[in-house]
């Protein structure tokens, strides 16, 4: 099996890739510091033990404790990028409040991929759609806010879209206007700093607004997205932490088994339309340009840290979830920066991969196991030769009911130590009939790569969000 490298071994560090917090740049009088802490007392640790218990996947109990004080829910730990989380994470917070969703900041398609172009900025897209996903959509919420940051202008015209932002800058267009003051005074403020040093080739076709307010903040706030990003999930009211897992402005590249090369996100994944073939590996590097034939031009690939405080984060999850997404760009990217390997062996609590249904083009060429085996390979490239169980313990699946384009491979999976947890993962109505003839065929013959995606198996392609999180949930409290 190819494994995937993060750098070779040459790579060197571009800048500083930890992300500040407002409380970093307040002054600081270290004389003072160190006369207290040299008087102080030596704080008494706390006792810690580690405990297990079999419970039922799920149990019902834990969910339905959740459920009633969300704001004391367990601390579930998202790697993730992209939109396959949307959904769940609309869900979640009606179990807790105290969800943590480190994202990365590599996204170099859409409206993003223009903003970084302008202002040499880290992507803010997947940043604003999880804050949207977590924001208050209860009546104390700000349901105007979100509209207006789900709006994007007019994709096809330029001219149109440079009026919709003009109208939306007088507070005339409605999506502004419903927006009650002192909110809307707020928000028009950001996007007004983002207008006035937009360079003027600016393309503004399908720009999301939400974008466009963050990178405003942004702006305004001394290039801070840690400030931006605070600032926006206060007007939110979002019911979770949201951080990107690094500072580092960097971009993706792709490494394939039949030898080419691409670098973006948004290039990604094109084996199941024929283009490409397998991916083998990825890094990072500072530009976005493609891979030349003169290796004078190529670029070096560099290394990036965790932020400081996404660390910390990691250390104090109640479950580390690889979740539902593109498996290279959304999921293991994640894995790439320096001290993120460590952080999740370090942590001692259930860590879970919940794989794609469905067809995802950048699993092609792995099995299920493969892919588990990417995640732990690379969160050893930083960590260490770490036993399995402190980097993954379960996978959790829906044979029955969903389909998978990898082979599943239960019993290979199970000599690993890891524990394939078989569970319902769809709504009682999409379940398949254990009693129908043709269900009971399809659980009886050996299907092939391509017949694991094949529609005519009749499995479902989604997953059911209350679902998911009832497992998750019963690990995590």
């Amino acid at each position: 099996m190819s494994s995937v490298v993060p750098n070779p071994p040459n790579s060197r560090s571009r800048g500083n890739s930890t992300l500040s917090d407002s409380s970093d740049r307040q002054p600081r009088n270290s004389t003072s510091a160190a006369a207290i802490s040299a008087t102080a007392a030596a704080p008494t640790p706390t006792p810690t033990v580690s405990v297990s218990r079999t419970v039922p996947i799920p149990c019902q109990i834990r969910v339905d404790r959740c459920r009633r004080l969300p704001e004391f829910g367990p601390t579930l730990l998202f790697f993730s990028g992209g939109s396959a989380i949307r959904e769940l994470s609309r869900v979640l917070k009606s179990y807790t409040h105290n969800s943590v969703h480190l994202i990365t900041p590599f996204d170099s398609g859409g409206s993003s991929a223009e903003i970084r172009r302008a202002f040499d900025m880290l992507s803010v897209g997947d940043l604003r759609n999880r804050l949207l996903a977590l924001s208050d959509e209860s009546a104390l919420g700000n349901p105007e806010v979100t509209a207006l940051f789900s709006y994007r202008l007019d994709k096809e015209r330029a001219e149109v879209a440079r009026a919709q932002l003009k109208e939306l800058l007088s507070g005339r267009h409605p999506l502004a206007s419903a927006v009650s003051m002192p909110m809307r005074s707020i928000l028009l403020s950001h996007l007004r700093w983002f207008a006035s040093r937009m360079p003027s080739d600016f393309d503004l076709r399908g720009a999301s607004v939400g974008n466009l307010i963050i990178t405003g903040c942004f702006l305004e706030h001394d290039n801070d997205i840690v400030t931006a990003i605070y600032l926006i999930w206060t007007l939110l009211g979002a019911k979770g932490s949201v951080r990107p897992l690094t500072g580092a402005n960097l971009h993706i590249r792709t490494y394939y088994e039949d030898g080419t090369e691409e670098v973006g996100q948004h290039r990604m994944g094109k084996a199941r339309t024929g283009r490409k073939s397998k991916i083998v590996k990825l890094d990072l590097v500072e530009q976005l340009r493609q891979p030349s034939a003169n290796d004078a031009d190529r670029q070096e690939a560099q290394d990036c840290d965790v932020d400081l405080v996404s660390a910390e984060l990691i250390a104090s999850a109640d479950l580390i979830t690889y979740p539902m997404g593109s498996f290279f760009s959304s999921v293991l990217v994640n894995l790439l920066p320096q001290g993120v390997g460590r952080a999740i062996v370090k942590r001692n609590c259930p860590k879970i991969y919940i794989p794609n249904t469905g067809d995802d083009p950048e699993m092609h060429g792995y099995s299920l196991l493969e892919c588990a085996l990417l995640v732990i390979d690379l969160v050893r490239k930083d960590a260490g030769r770490a036993p399995i169980t402190d980097i993954l313990q379960y996978i959790l699946v829906d044979t029955r009911n969903c389909h998978y384009c990898v082979p599943v491979e239960k019993e290979k999976i199970a000599e690993m130590g890891i524990t394939l947890i078989d569970v319902q993962l769809v709504e009682d109505e999409d379940c398949i009939d254990p009693y129908h003839a043709g269900t009971s065929l399809l659980d009886n013959v050996q299907l092939d790569e391509d017949d694991y995606c094949s529609p005519s198996s009749g499995k479902k392609h989604f997953l059911s969000p209350s679902k998911v999180l009832e497992v998750c949930l019963t690990l995590g409290s």
